[in-house]
Formats: structure tokens, sequence, C-alpha cells
């Protein structure tokens, strides 16, 4: 047994068996977080599941809270990022503690058309002050806050971290298990997720490295993107293999209205045939600029029938060139 090639569990020195210790686990961020400023954890948590049980009316049946361990997952993912991209990661962590804390304030969703991002950052800085965050980083913080989703900004490195971190935990296999998870929160069946939301997740799973705004979150947007595609083309197999569902996937590139220079990958989910006579489809995209967003308008129709259905949803943001 060669020892120059890294030293495997034991290895033989004059004669005893030794035994290598393993490498310590590094401290996760909410460990960290806890020795720095004790109590924060625990108040941002309680915050968020007390708002969360009231927009949904303290139903007792509910366990835990999903928008919490959202934030868990977050969090973590912007302390990675941030150790990546060599900036300060529990500036990085506690920013996405509070990145959806303004989602339900008050008990309702989107209060007062207040931008949850505002939201956010005024249930922060107090929370912050109490637990003696220094003033220039509570300053970073709330700022970053509400520069995480305004395109055009310019680099906002803490910003664009948390941002990342968002969109980074809603694929790979965690994403995809919340993404069942809120489809059946919603009393939706297996066939109506794919039929109502699949077009949606498969388009942002594939333009995912496009949306990223750091160099680390390009690298783990890549592996998550083809991790997430791999297991809804999958999925789609085992239905048509299994409960006779036959789906296509019928990918579009469209011209984005503000930039027309570039194009965006659409990807939409389809019966491979009209149900009620068998028909093939014809679709008819565009890509329209909203209030709030770019929203991907796709007319589907049957050539057979003329049995008709809509598909839109708000488009991933890109991140500028």
């Amino acid at each position: 047994m060669s020892i120059r090639r890294g030293r495997p569990l034991f290895w033989y020195n004059r004669g005893v068996i030794k035994t290598a210790q393993k490498p310590a686990r590094p401290e996760s961020a909410f460990r960290i977080i806890r020795k720095r400023y004790p109590g924060l954890v625990a108040r941002v948590q309680g915050l968020i599941e007390d708002s969360e049980k009231a927009f949904a009316g303290n139903a007792p049946e509910s366990e835990g809270s999903f928008l919490w361990e959202h934030t868990v997952h977050v969090a973590s993912l912007a302390f990675k990022l941030a150790e990546e991209e060599r900036r300060d990661p529990l500036l990085a962590a506690i920013t996405a503690l509070f990145h959806d804390a303004g989602k339900f304030a008050g008990g309702r969703y989107h209060a007062d058309d207040t931008a949850e991002e505002a939201a956010a950052a005024g249930l922060a800085e107090p929370l912050l002050k109490r637990s003696r965050v220094p003033a220039a980083d509570r300053e970073s913080i709330l700022s970053a806050l509400g520069a995480l989703y305004k395109e055009g900004t310019g680099p906002r490195p803490l910003a664009d971290i948390v941002h990342d971190a968002d969109f980074l935990s809603k694929f790979g296999f965690l994403g995809v298990a919340q993404f069942f998870i809120k489809s059946t929160l919603r009393g939706r069946t297996l066939r109506t997720a794919v039929m109502n939301s699949l077009s949606k997740e498969l388009t942002y799973a594939a333009c995912l490295p496009l949306n990223m705004r750091t160099k680390a979150g390009r690298a783990m947007a890549a592996r998550k993107s083809e991790d997430t595609l791999g297991f809804y083309t999958g999925l789609l197999t085992e239905l048509r293999n299994v409960h006779d569902l036959d789906f296509r996937v019928e990918t579009l590139r469209l011209p984005l209205p503000d930039r027309p220079h570039r194009t965006i990958e659409i990807r939409l989910v389809l019966p491979a045939a009209c149900a009620a006579c068998g028909g093939k489809w014809t679709v008819r995209s565009e890509v329209v600029q909203g209030k709030k967003c770019r929203t991907l308008k796709a007319a589907v129709a049957c050539r057979g029938c003329g049995a008709a259905q809509e598909i839109a949803f708000c488009l991933p943001e890109l991140a500028p060139r």
C-alpha cells in the first residue's frame, strides 16, 4: 500500500497500524450566526413561522413552516457562495435569513402592495439592532435586501450572492422536492402539476446559469440545471410508461422585448396529442414586457378540433452579459 497518493483511513507506520482522523466538518452557517449573535436565528424563525401561520389562518394541522425550510436552504447556499466568492459568508447568510421575511408580513401576502424586499428590510432593522449587529453591517444587509431583484442596478456583491442562492434553492434535488410539496399543498395531482407548472420549471432550470450574477453561482447552477432537467426528463418517461400520459417538450427561442439582441430558451410541456380528437398542436408564442416581469404567452390549439389553451408565466431574468 503506497502512501504517496494520499493516506487511506488507516496506514502502517513502523509496524503500527494507525487510524487517520476524518477531517472535521466545517461549521454550519447557523451555528456561526448563533455564536456571534445569540437569539437572532430564533427570532427570525419565530417571525417567519408566525407570519406564515397567520396567512394560513393558523390551521392547527399545519406542521412546521415551508418558508422557514426555504430560508434555511437559501442561507446555507449564500454562506457557501460567499466563501467561494471571497466575501463575508456570515453577512451573506444573515441577509438570506431576511430575504423572504416580508412575504407574509401582517399575515397577508404582499400586504398593501408593499414590495416584499421593503417589508423584509423593515422587519430586519429592529431585529439586527436588538442582536447588536454593527451599524455598518446592518446598512450593508438592508441595502442588499433592497437591491435583490432589481435589474440594472450594477454589481452589488452581497445582493448578488443572496439572489443567486435564492434561485439555486429552487433547483437540484431539494428544489424538485419543494416543487412537489408546493403542488400537493395546492391540491394538484401529479398530472395537473405537470400540465400546469412543468413548462415554467423546465424553462427556469434551462436558463438557471444565465440567471446567475456570480461566478460561483454559475458553476453551481450548471450542475443543478443538469440534475433538474435530467430528473424531469425521467419523470415524463415514467409517466408515459406507467400512466400512459404522453407528454412532449417543445423548445423555443424567443427574443426579449427589452433586449432584442438576446433570446431566451423556453421549454413547453404539452400532451403529445389532443385528448379530445388525437390531433396535433399548433403553438404561437411571444414574450411581452409586463409591469413586474417579462411574461411568456403561448397560445396552444388543436389542428383537428380547435381545442385551445394558454400557457403563461413570468420568465426568469437574465444577468447582464
